[in-house]
């Protein structure tokens, strides 16, 4: 594990989260069973929230069972889950006996005789190389145990999709024949590869798809993400720009912002400042992201050193360099890198089950924000430097840091009607998704920014005879807000064919629902940032 996980007074929203967490485990005592799977970026905090729903149902009567399931062989596993299992019965019974394996053994021979016996009997199947019937039983250790001890057991498996590199055959078809029977145990399993996890759990655990909960942990939300810097940074003055820049660097990860925010703070300190300025947060970048000593520089090459198999693992940088650099649809890969699109297409499936790549209609993003900056200006830029040796390059990335910092900054303090109109100006007739629904962006052959009677600026976009009418609002939107809009586009003399509010604060409940109404559609902001993402625009960040 690279970060330790945030717990107790370090740990930062996700209330939402751990709200369906401790709903479900306090209905298991009801005898209604409900897992759990928890998917999510790398490092976006799901050890986290697994670790604080722990810690809030301690006095709840539960034995939790975590285990990050690694590469490793099934014998170190198996180990680890025996030995956690009977450290926390052992805990639930007034015992401690400490953490080692033989010693937690024999303590379970005299509170737990038969959940004894069973894992003796597990050990000596792994011995003799049974290991898929250890596999099994070993799973089935938390029913005996809530039959001698009383406590129902929560059984978590952190980045769960691992079970196929422990040697076992068919681990996931055997997990769900033996949950499937298992009704006092609840599971959570966790992973970062968001496709490869619904996968295993829509086909190989087909049999329990209803009976898992797939519970998505994102990134920090853009207020969130400001909270998190007022709380990380008290004292010290950032202007909004600024502000904006770091949520938009980080893209609200936990990990990122926080690693980012305690080194600017640290670097504040070390100069006597409270006030913190672009050369500030350009000296951080350069030493977290750009330095090969940084925290961030060293997790990204490990990351990708460890996800990406030898045999292909150029080819796979290849391309994600291609598509951080803008190239990101698979015909424009193939061309870019003069390889068969049948091998980038397969190149595309496994970066995709791995985690590292999200696709949307033909586009192809990296989902690491954080990693698709690295690959493009520090991976990529010191692999092309023509000049080797010994030669300052902090004064060249450093200059390269703060261009990019203003850009940033230039391109937030533009309106974002300016920024929606940019953005329409690029659709080509792609088909993408918008939230849960396909949608087909047309080839604008005009857009341009007027004014309605009441002064409210807005977009008119063309095509054909058809008219998109668009309004972005920077403030939360209310009823008068759409009645405001219809009064607005009934004084238009054109067809229009869709009218579009883009609520970059938010929208509340009443607002919604007669929008709905009237056929107006809604792109929130995760809506509208996804777009500029996948035309390569940055996104509109409001705080």
């Amino acid at each position: 594990m690279f970060s330790e996980p945030a717990v107790g007074e370090k740990f930062f929203g996700r209330e939402e989260a751990l709200e369906i967490l401790s709903k479900r485990a306090l209905a298991l005592k009801d005898g209604y069973r409900q897992n759990i799977a928890l998917t999510g970026q790398s490092l976006a905090g799901k050890t986290s929230i697994i670790l604080n729903f722990l810690h809030t149902i301690k006095e709840e009567g539960f034995i939790p069972v975590y285990v990050e399931v690694v590469k490793e062989p099934f014998k170190a596993f198996a180990n680890k889950f025996i030995a956690t299992m009977l450290y926390n019965a052992l805990l639930a019974h007034g015992e401690d006996a400490g953490i080692d394996l033989d010693g937690l053994m024999i303590s379970a021979a005299r509170y737990f005789p038969k959940t004894h016996a069973a894992m003796k009997e597990v050990l000596s199947l792994i011995e003799l190389d049974e290991r898929d019937q250890a596999y099994s039983r070993l799973l089935e250790l938390t029913s005996v145990l809530k039959a001698e001890s009383m406590h129902p057991c929560i059984v978590i498996l952190d980045e769960f999709d691992n079970l196929e590199y422990l040697g076992i055959r068919n681990p996931f078809t055997g997990f769900g024949k033996v949950i499937m029977v298992q009704k006092d145990t609840m599971y959570i399993v966790s992973s970062s590869r968001n496709l490869a996890i619904r996968k295993i759990i829509s086909e190989k655990l087909s049999l329990l798809f209803g009976n898992f909960e797939i519970v998505k942990v994102a990134n920090f939300g853009i207020r969130v993400s400001n909270e998190f810097i007022n709380i990380r940074l008290p004292g010290f003055e950032i202007e909004d720009l600024l502000r904006k820049f770091l949520i938009a660097f980080t893209d609200g990860n936990p990990f990122y912002l926080s690693r980012m925010l305690r080194s600017i703070r640290d670097a504040a300190i070390n100069r006597m400042t409270s006030y913190i300025d672009s050369a500030i947060v350009a000296d951080i970048i350069l030493e977290l992201v750009y330095n090969s000593n940084g925290a961030i520089h060293q997790y990204l090459m490990n990351y990708l050193l460890e996800l990406l198999d030898a045999r292909s693992r150029d080819m796979h940088i290849s391309i994600l360099t291609c598509i951080a650099n803008g190239e990101n649809k698979q015909s424009d890969i193939a061309r870019k890198l003069r390889i068969r699109r049948c091998d980038i297409s397969t190149a595309l499936q496994r970066l995709s089950e791995q985690g590292l790549l999200s696709k949307n209609g033909i586009f192809y993003t990296i989902e690491d924000a954080m990693l698709e900056f690295w690959l493009k200006n520090v991976y990529q830029e010191k692999k092309n430097l023509l000049i080797n040796g010994i030669f300052d390059r902090t004064t060249l990335y450093r200059e390269k840091v703060l261009l990019l910092i203003s850009d940033f900054e230039r391109e937030f303090s533009l309106p974002a009607i300016e920024r929606v109109a940019d953005l329409f100006s690029l659709f080509s007739n792609e088909l993408v998704q918008l939230d849960t629904k396909s949608a087909k962006l047309p080839h604008f052959t005009k857009t341009e920014i007027r004014s309605f009677a009441d002064g409210c600026r807005y977009l008119i976009a063309s095509f054909r005879g058809n008219h998109w009418i668009v309004q972005a609002y920077d403030h939360d939107i209310n009823e008068n807000d759409i009645i405001s809009f219809v009064k607005n586009i009934k004084g238009l003399n054109c067809k229009i064919s869709n009218k579009v509010i883009i609520p970059i604060r938010g929208i509340d409940e009443n607002a919604r629902l007669i929008a709905k109404e009237l056929k107006i559609s809604i792109w929130e902001s995760r809506t509208i940032n996804k777009l500029l993402t996948l035309y390569g625009k940055k996104r509109i960040i409001a705080i």
